[in-house]
């Protein structure tokens, strides 16, 4: 075996170029790996401890109002393993200077280790539920604190049922339900200036509303391995008597919903994306062996000769491809671990998660070393097959030539009498070499593919921008109101200077009926003319709001089976007055890229609550000079619940694309790497295989830089196609990609500009140049005294 060994090191010297580019490939592909599984483990063990310990709610109850005795019925449900009442509602928060927030208030029962969803202190100290000095004493979530630049003791105005009430803020703290902090659907992004968590005691909440003894929602814990349908029928039919509006399960609470896609994300990328670059990489250790092999033919013959047996053979053979993805997971190992600790610190900021989400999983490096391994051995072993089939005797003639055939041009006798000597050489080869042709064309439109794949989230994410803020929403403001007012007073909003367009919505959370299915959705109601929100077809395209009928959410649409044409029953779960119930027809799907919202006219909206032009929200679009001044005047109107500027929500999305940015430059670096080590290892290999055809070219006269230019002219009508091909393969794994990590919360298609068709195809061009100048400049180095002797 020492023998082997040596022939081994003398093998891998003589390639050395081809095995450090098969190394880093197979180091591009661990690194990944390692980063993004460790990143998804993190934050998943992160998640599940933290829920764990603070007894996340399995589902949720919302009602009008309720008495706290109702819970001890509901506790003895078989099934329900915690049951807890409290009291969420938003209310206004009057700043200083002017600007509107609001804060979700949430409360809090005593002691807090035996309630659903509880909550961890971060800094300062828990609430208490009676200060000494009187008043309220309520606990903030960090962001908000921080992006307001709140200090302990410090007291901010709320405004519960029309009255303005002092709150004394004594600590920062998280709960389950609050990792992911944002309003509502509609408002995807969190806003920590303008938004943010208030956790009071209960009875203090009690006090606010008015609601002595009372709560407006119910949160339960399920026992293991029950039938939870039944358990929540019997749940639902406790509580139909105090206004059951609305209940649904952990998987549609926004903020776990919002984590659970971002974990789906990380690893269906986890899998896919590794899975691209080793599987690239385990084809190109496959052909660089088989045609090893092949070249070596006659050497393996006499290894057999002197005894060395089959089983020996191909192992020696395949050690060199898993040298090649040991010395790749050795480097890969340290940057994946890099790359891990960035992209967990990365969610550690967009995630109010208190337990630590960084740290090395060594479990994953384990594994990224036995698939890298795994890898090897499979492109070796299978690869050295041929060995078997290799007789010693045999082995010492020279292989018969391929039989040849016509070239695909030479069938255009107008096009071939034309070209060339070199040029039919050149074609000729190719059509000799068909295998060699395909190799080469794999090699160029999987590095094409590769830099569509890398950029094409740059231009999804840039229409979606476009998409959302310039088409979907075209507002400048968005305000809802503290209750439903009728569209006449518009009228006085309508009067500020600067206001240029002003429409009236109203939007009402229901539920979707059909045929003993049904699924919570939120509808608005907008003019047929209205023009600052519109839904969109799959397509881009606008949807005409019907004036009879609805636009249902694709959500529902998907989670329901519904089609264009079914009919639904709606029940309104506004909690003002009894719900109402309607029939109505699905006319279209809305496609919108943020949230998920169904459509009816404005006027089928207020038929379904039996009122007449009624509306609780407004869309404006202002002058931008007058923005300012218009915001600040809208901030002191007290019937306005909250105000959501489009500018700001854009602005907070663009914030958080700088981590999207870095991630899509390392995934371009990766794909410019990988693609210039694909074609220079396929340009080096059939320069390898025709170094002798080469020689004799050298021999009858021609010149070096003949030689040349006739391999640039083998080159050119393989990369052609290539390029052509990896545009489309590129586009394929895109929505293979994209087809694995859609969400409920958001939709976001496929979208691949002609600019970055071009950009991947003039990269893949710059691969083809500087893979063949590499392997031409061996052309300089040709012996062909040495190559012209029969070696065979």
């Amino acid at each position: 075996m020492k023998i082997l060994n040596r022939r081994l090191q003398h093998i891998i010297r003589g390639s050395l170029g081809q095995f450090l580019g098969m190394a880093v490939i197979i180091a591009v592909g661990i690194s990944l790996y390692i980063g993004i599984t460790t990143a998804f483990f993190n934050l998943s063990q992160s998640q599940q401890g933290f829920y764990q310990d603070n007894n996340f709610a399995d589902y949720y109850f919302y009602v009008v109002r309720a008495p706290e005795s109702i819970l001890k019925q509901v506790e003895r449900v078989p099934g329900v393993s915690l049951a807890s009442g409290r009291i969420q509602k938003d209310v206004p928060v009057l700043k200083e200077n002017q600007e509107r927030a609001t804060v979700r208030l949430t409360s809090y029962g005593l002691p807090l280790e035996k309630g659903v969803n509880g909550i961890e202190l971060m800094q300062g100290r828990f609430f208490i539920p009676y200060p000494a000095g009187g008043g309220i004493e309520a606990m903030l979530n960090s962001a908000y604190f921080e992006a307001n630049g709140l200090a302990f003791g410090d007291t901010i105005d709320i405004v519960a049922d029309n009255r303005k009430y002092p709150i004394k803020i004594v600590g920062t703290a998280a709960g389950p339900e609050f990792t992911y902090i944002m309003k509502d659907a509609a408002n995807m992004m969190p806003d920590h200036e303008t938004f943010g968590i208030m956790m009071l005691p209960l009875n203090q909440a009690q006090h606010l509303f008015h609601l002595p003894g009372q709560f407006n929602q119910v949160l339960v814990q399920f026992a293991p391995g029950v039938d939870q349908d039944a358990v929540v029928q019997s749940i639902k039919d406790i509580l139909a008597p105090y206004g059951n509006l609305a209940s649904f399960p952990r998987k549609d609470q926004l903020s776990h919903a919002a984590l659970e896609g971002e974990l789906e994300g990380l690893e269906a990328i986890s899998a896919f994306l590794p899975l691209v670059f080793l599987s690239i990489a385990a084809a190109i250790q496959f052909v660089i062996l088989r045609r090893m092999i092949k070249s070596q033919r006659s050497q393996i013959g006499i290894m057999k000769a002197l005894g060395f047996h089959n089983a020996q053979i191909i192992v020696h053979f395949s050690s060199y491809a898993i040298l090649v993805c040991a010395g790749g997971a050795a480097f890969g190992i340290g940057t994946g671990v890099l790359m891990a600790s960035y992209f967990s610190d990365l969610y550690a900021m967009f995630f109010n998660l208190p337990r630590a989400i960084g740290g090395v999983n060594y479990q994953v490096i384990l594994y990224s070393i036995l698939l890298s391994l795994g890898v090897g051995a499979l492109a070796g072993f299978s690869a050295s097959r041929p060995v078997l089939s290799i007789n010693p005797a045999e082995s010492m003639r020279p292989l018969p030539p391929t039989s040849s055939s016509r070239s695909l041009v030479e069938n255009w006798n107008w096009l071939w009498t034309g070209l060339s000597s070199s040029w039919k050489m050149a074609f000729r080869t190719i059509s000799r070499n068909r295998f060699r042709m395909l190799v080469s064309i794999l090699g160029i439109s999987s590095a094409v593919a590769l830099l569509i794949l890398s950029m094409f989230t740059n231009d999804a994410v840039d229409y979606l921008m476009d998409q959302h803020f310039n088409r979907e929403s075209n507002y400048d403001y968005m305000l809802s109101f503290n209750h439903p007012i009728k569209e006449s007073e518009l009228l006085d909003i309508s009067r500020l200077e600067g206001v240029g367009l002003l429409e009236g919505y109203f939007t009402l959370p229901i539920r979707v009926h059909l045929q003993g299915s049904s699924d919570e959705d939120v509808l608005v109601g907008i003019h047929p003319s209205s023009t600052l929100k519109q839904p969109t077809r799959e397509d881009g395209t606008f949807i005409p709001i019907p004036q009879e009928g609805m636009v249902i959410s694709r959500r529902a649409a998907e989670r329901l089976g519904l089609q264009v044409g079914d009919t639904v029953q709606l029940e309104t779960l506004l909690g003002l007055g009894p719900n109402r119930y309607a029939q109505l027809k699905i006319v279209a799907v809305n496609y919108q890229l943020f949230g998920n919202e169904s459509y009816v006219s404005l006027a089928q909206a207020n038929r379904i609550l039996q009122e007449s032009q009624l509306i609780n929200g407004a869309l404006m679009k202002v002058d931008p000079k007058q923005a300012a001044i218009i915001e600040k005047e809208l901030s002191d109107m007290t019937g306005i619940n909250s105000i959501v500027s489009r500018q700001k929500e854009r602005d907070n999305i663009m914030s958080m694309m700088d981590s999207m940015i870095y991630m899509v430059s390392v995934m371009i670096m990766f794909s410019v790497i990988l693609g210039f080590v694909i074609v220079y290892n396929s340009a080096v290999m059939s320069f390898n295989e025709r170094k002798r055809e080469l020689a004799s070219l050298l021999t009858i006269g021609f010149t070096r830089q003949e030689v040349a230019v006739i391999m640039w002219k083998e080159t050119i009508p393989q990369a052609l196609p290539a390029l052509l091909l990896g545009l489309p393969l590129g586009k394929f794994l895109a929505e293979l990609y994209f087809g694995s990590v859609q969400f409920d919360m958001w939709y976001m298609p496929v979208v691949i500009y002609p600019l970055s068709y071009a950009l991947a195809a003039l990269g893949g061009l710059v691969f083809v140049i500087l893979g063949q100048w590499a392997a031409s400049r061996g052309i300089k180095k040709l012996d062909i005294i040495e190559l012209s002797k029969n070696t065979d």
